[in-house]
């Protein structure tokens, strides 16, 4: 394998005894690399190392599984090629023990190990979320109602000044701020007293020379450079043919004041020259008629940006004297200490609330092995006896996705390393360009500080660039580069998008050959590749309706593309048409976008499909039986009562609030029904409230003795609404909501809360702090459907068609509105209020620090973006809509010709669409690669609109025609009477279907069948059908097993499994659990499977022909269809003339040559000898699904066979 290397991984690959920083690109195959270092140092002849003395870290529990797993294949493959080597066994059976892990799993083994070190434990839990939050709401309520009785001044001072007035929830939010973030450090009280330094400043010497000034000076020196860059651009057009020539004055006497104030040494300085800033000179309003108009108003839109660049600086840095600054400072200094005083003091008893229940939150972990592995001697961090012996232990340390580390892995990791002992062997892999978990307090420096002093050359410290790009055609590369080139700076990005960090093909995709006369293409036909960007003008529009709009957008072109464009299939080597399954929407965030996806898309007839982490609470069968567990729980809650009473549970009426209310308006609504229920005036509707009392009462006598998840079943059944849930539409959806409700129910046991008060109390906090688990998924990964995710979700992943869609939302500048500002480097800046006069402002740290936040949450952003647009492997479709489109377009196009946006272009920049098409405008002739498509409404919504105003118009043309006779409504009447009484001529055609199943038809003949054979002939027919599974599994466990459910799971499965693998008991037992795992089967249904005959199936000559079929890549299963057939077809009574639509799934075919195998399972219970009868019950079901096959593929069916498990044979029709 080794020629197919590049030299760059043939470097990363063989490099040793040194620290290595392998900067991957996206879709340089590090992965198939890093495996293949590991196998070569286990595997070398001269110096081989077990694979439990390396440590590999991955940034999630999959990646580890992925990484073990692949591992492991190589392994076995070498086995298969040398199956006597002792050291590939050696190193097989290490495999399971060796250290593939995450960090935190790392940190666990450590304190399991260590535990005695630090007084802990070791029977440790990891506290679950929902409790977390609990225990961190009850923490910080004590500590507040403490403070609050202690009655301290300072305290005191800080609540008038930041509490809300209504209650804490605000200081409680802001001290769990302030403590989660600090314990981002690596010794989180030490940076807290920093901060607190920050605020330690008396004197103007002591402001001007802190480091967030000097860091306030070098951002106003950056866009002084950046106003000075816009000045010359707009003199280089004032100064050009048919330019404004008559502006090149002003624009002089602009560069003078632009130099006075880059003159600046200090902030004092800067702030002198700032606050003394001459006015900027008006614009000549001379005349010239050869001057152009669009010149004209590119140097006036230039000069407008200069002059608000530097009113911007004046608003964040200069609006006051730094004397002035200075006593803000003074006065907020008391509430900025209390704040952190208080996150301080909430840690130690956040930390003494887990220890009692001898629980540990991730963060924890990391730092109790910090506290193990490392210690402090004179500032000096060193590695202690536990890190020595690890150093020991690890010949190397291998950590993938570096970019996401924070400075808490960074020192474990190095602790643990050989460094500290002059042997380098450190090797990290990543790309600071996919750095997007900045929210969970990533550190992208620590990537870049390596990056920088690394060098390429021969060294101890070594940096391996993999450039080329093995996922994506040269096409949508060349427009992905185009796009960063523009837009990726080192000062937003944290590295300048130059050919060092471009993506270069790697890979060629073969052209398209087609045969005119046997294959299903056009020949003139070209895969899709490229990218396309496409628009909606959303003048006319709310928000929603254009995100409505939109969907419909992306909806028309995966209409356009799926069954028509072709994309390349790797696995079969060949280009196909393309599939729903090939495509991708990606969301910047889920919320509030995918819903809307989700219903626009399904309104057009395309399946879609997300695995949202929202939408869980607010479900109406989730809603519902979280209201009356708050009911049981305290009946007095009106709002959750009358959920309840108007739900299934209760079945009251509206009216029959409406009347209980009204003789009871004075009261809660729970002691207006109970008079009611014993004086109301309705005695119908007083005994159906004592029933429901009855029932109420019933279960709270449940509660003291009852597990919660228990109860949740007890209620499920004993008042039927599981039941009821399930018969709803999406009832399978609803059904997995609520068992999942359990689920949470048994998990929350688990915890060190008990009670139903502290369940809802449990929920309740989830809820508010937007802990949703997402609608429980009932659709597996591998369906043909079009996938819509987040772009944090689809990283790593790869897909033919991507559509990122929303780029038009603006960015949200949330750091720069929140109470707090907060940043690693430079503290908490906070709001200097004046109680007396009822006055905020932000203090000139807080602004400082707002601002740098701003400038590295735009920076992520880009990274985000980066990732989007790299999962594309063919084509590439960029959505959003805009305001005014065609006036914004004009204006972003008066920078055509510059090589790169400007830093305040691009910090300035609304949206992610905005800095793309800046880009694509600002380069003339790249549209021809990039074309810009423009939709309006009436693009979208002419056919749907024509649709449903049809029936409307046809109405009113009857009602004009009608009402303009004399004769009127007297005239109507009379002919209605007329026209009823006729006999309809067509009415033979009223009991024609419009669609049928193929299901459908073949009972109708088996009914008939049966009525002409009464006789049992040996054939125990077997309804196969989903309805199976709606089965609630209280009930499941007290009725037999029935045939038909067993039908369903061997289809399931086989569905699912893979075939190249499936031809041992171990390994389709090993595929079963892993599908499991995916929650793709169930447990219940693997217990219904007969294995060996599975197994016995890859064993014949139809299984080992679908095996083979299925590594070339030609093998499909459960292909769904719909084909107009003439209705006589289906019954001969019915007219010939009629078109009925049949429906149906094929369970599998697949190529051999140019011609179709069709292959359908059938587990009913057969003798021997009744083959012949089998085929006959299924001729015609397999007649459909061939003339399916030959028509929607274009090839013949040579074989169709069923496979008959009872038999354990294929049965050729």
């Amino acid at each position: 394998m080794g020629n197919l290397w590049t030299e760059e991984q043939k470097q990363v690959i063989w490099l040793r005894n040194r620290n290595i920083l392998v900067s991957a690109a996206a879709g340089s195959g590090k992965t198939a690399v890093l495996v293949e270092r590991i196998l070569q140092k286990i595997t070398d002849r001269e110096h081989p190392v077990d694979i439990d003395r390396l440590l590999i870290v991955t940034f999630t529990r999959a990646a580890a599984a992925e990484m073990r797993e692949r591992i492991g294949l190589e392994i076995q493959k070498k086995l298969l090629e040398d199956p006597d080597n002792e050291n590939l066994q050696r190193q097989e059976t290490l495999l399971f023990h060796a250290q593939i892990t995450t960090i935190d799993s790392f940190c666990q083994s450590v304190l399991r190990t260590y535990f005695h070190l630090i007084d802990l434990d070791p029977a440790f839990s990891i506290v679950d979320e929902g409790e977390a939050k609990l225990l961190r709401r009850d923490t910080a309520e004590e500590l507040l109602e403490e403070k609050y009785q202690e009655g301290d001044t300072d305290f005191l001072q800080f609540v008038e000044c930041f509490a809300n007035g209504k209650n804490d929830e605000n200081l409680i939010e802001m001290i769990w701020q302030v403590y989660e973030f600090s314990r981002s450090h690596p010794w989180p009280e030490e940076w807290l007293e920093e901060c607190k330094k920050n605020y330690d400043i008396d004197t103007l010497e002591d402001l001007i020379s802190s480091e967030w000034m000097k860091m306030i000076c070098e951002q106003v020196d950056q866009t002084l450079n950046d106003l000075e860059m816009l000045r010359k651009e707009a003199l280089k057009v004032a100064n050009s043919p048919y330019g404004p020539w008559m502006y090149a004055d002003a624009l002089e006497q602009d560069g003078e004041i632009l130099k006075q104030l880059s003159k600046g040494n200090d902030y004092a300085e800067y702030a002198r020259r700032f606050l003394n800033i001459r006015k900027f000179a008006v614009l000549s309003r001379k005349k010239d008629e050869e001057v152009s108009d669009e010149k004209r108003e590119q140097v006036k839109l230039l000069r407008d940006q200069i002059k608000k660049g530097i009113a911007s600086l004046q608003e964040q840095y200069f609006y006051q004297s730094p004397q002035e600054m200075l006593e803000e400072l003074k006065a907020g200094k008391v509430s900025a200490q209390m704040l952190l005083m208080l996150a301080s003091e909430f840690g130690m008893r956040f930390t003494e609330k887990k220890r009692e229940r001898n629980l540990l939150d991730f963060s924890d972990l990391e730092h109790l092995a910090l506290q193990i592995l490392v210690k402090k001697e004179n500032g000096n961090v060193m590695p202690g006896e536990a890190a020595l012996s690890f150093s020991k232990q690890f010949e190397e340390i291998m950590i993938d996705e570096y970019q996401d580390s924070n400075m808490v892995q960074e020192l474990i990791l190095t602790s643990i390393s050989r460094c500290s002992m002059g042997q380098n062997n450190l090797f990290m892999v990543g790309d600071v360009k996919q750095s997007i978990y900045r929210f969970r307090l990533a550190c992208p420096e620590l990537f870049m500080e390596k990056y920088d002093t690394y060098t390429t050359e021969d060294s101890e410290n070594q940096k391996i660039e993999l450039h080329k790009n093995f996922r994506s055609r040269k096409e949508v590369l060349f427009d992905v580069n185009f796009i960063f080139r523009k837009i990726m700076h080192r000062n937003l990005g944290n590295i300048e998008y130059d050919d060092n960090a471009a993506l270069y093909a790697g890979i060629e995709f073969p052209k398209l050959v087609t045969n005119v006369e046997t294959d299903d293409l056009t020949a003139a036909k070209s895969p899709l590749s490229g990218s396309e960007i496409l628009l909606f003008d959303a003048d006319s529009v709310t928000d929603t309706n254009a995100r409505e709009a939109e969907a419909r957008m992306i909806g028309g072109q995966i209409k356009a593309i799926v069954g028509r464009e072709l994309v390349y299939d790797k696995e079969s080597r060949h280009y196909r048409k393309a599939e729903y399954r090939d495509i991708v929407i990606l969301l910047r965030s889920l919320s509030g976008w995918s819903e809307e996806f989700l219903a626009v898309l399904s309104d057009m007839g395309i399946p879609a499909y997300t695995g949202t982490r929202s939408g869980y609470f607010s479900a109406l069968e989730v809603r519902t039986v979280l209201s009356f567990l708050r009911v049981l729980d305290n009946p007095r809650q009106d709002i959750p009562f009358t959920a309840v009473l108007t739900s299934p549970i209760g079945t009251f009426a509206t009216e029959e609030l409406a009347k209980i209310r009204t003789e009871n308006p004075e009261v809660s609504y729970y002691e207006a029904c109970r008079a009611y229920e014993n004086a109301g005036s309705d005695g119908i509707l007083r005994e159906k409230l004592q029933k429901f009392f009855k029932v109420l009462e019933h279960f709270r006598s449940c509660v003291p003795y009852t597990p919660m998840h228990e109860l949740l079943w007890k209620i499920y059944e004993e008042t039927g609404y599981f039941d009821y849930v399930c018969a709803m539409p999406a009832g399978s959806q609803r059904k997995a909501n609520l068992e999942m409700l359990a689920e949470k129910a048994a998990a929350y046991e688990s915890t060190s809360y008990r009670g139903l008060f502290n369940f809802v109390r449990y929920i309740e906090n989830l809820q508010k702090y937007e802990v949703d688990f997402g609608e429980a998924s009932t659709i597996g990964e591998e369906e043909n459907t079009v996938r819509i995710m987040s772009i944090h979700k689809s990283k790593g992943l790869e897909f033919p068609v991507v559509f990122v869609a929303g780029l038009g939302k603006a960015f949200n500048r949330q750091d720069a509105r929140s109470t707090i500002a907060i940043h690693q480097n430079y503290g908490v800046g906070c709001d200097v209020v004046d109680p007396l006069l009822r006055t905020k402002a932000p203090t000139i740290l807080k602004k400082a620090i707002q601002q740098i936040l701003l400038t590295e949450s735009l920076g992520e952003e880009l990274r985000v973006l980066y990732v989007a647009v790299t999962r594309a492997k063919e084509k590439l479709y960029l959505s959003g809509s805009l305001k005014k489109m065609e006036d914004t377009l004009s204006k972003w196009s008066g920078g055509a010709g510059k090589k790169q946006l400007s830093y305040l272009e691009i910090k300035n920049a609304a949206s992610m669409l905005e800095w793309i098409l800046r880009s694509v405008l600002y380069e003339e002739g790249i549209q021809s690669e990039i074309p810009i498509c423009k939709y309006s409404v009436d693009d979208l919504y002419r056919e749907k609109l024509d649709e449903e105003n049809h029936g409307d118009t046809i109405l009113q043309q009857f009602r004009d025609h009608l009402f303009e006779k004399e004769e009127g409504y007297a005239a109507f009447l009379a002919w209605m009477t007329q026209e009823s009484a006729k006999i309809y001529p067509y009415e033979g055609r009223l009991e024609i279907q419009g669609k049928c199943s193929v299901s459908e038809i073949k009972r109708q003949s088996q009914i008939q069948e049966q009525k002409e054979e009464p006789e049992n002939q040996g054939i125990v027919l077997i309804k196969e059908s989903e309805d199976t599974a709606t089965v609630p599994k209280f009930l499941e466990a007290k009725e037999e097993k029935s045939g038909a459910m067993k039908g369903t799971a061997m289809h399931h499965v086989m569905q699912r499994l893979d075939f190249t693998a499936a031809d041992t008991v171990r390994q389709v037992e090993a595929q079963l659990l892993e599908l499991q795992k995916k929650k793709q089967i169930s447990e219940e249904e693997i217990s219904l499977l007969n294995i060996p005959a599975i197994v016995h199936f890859f064993r014949t000559d139809i299984g080992k022909r679908a095996a083979d079929a299925a590594r070339r890549g030609q093998l499909y299963r459960e292909k769904q269809f719909v084909i107009g057939v003439p209705a006589s077809d289906i019954r001969p009574q019915w007219d010939k003339e009629e078109m009925v639509l049949v429906q149906g799934i094929i369970d599998a075919w697949f190529y051999e040559g140019d011609q179709i195998v069709l292959l359908d399972y059938k587990t009913d219970r057969v003798l021997k000898g009744q083959e012949q009868k089998l085929k006959e019950r299924y001729q015609a079901q397999l007649d459909y699904y061939a003339k399916a096959l030959k028509q929607t593929t274009g090839h013949e069916v040579k074989e169709k066979i069923i496979y008959a498990f009872s038999l354990q044979e294929g049965i050729a029709l």
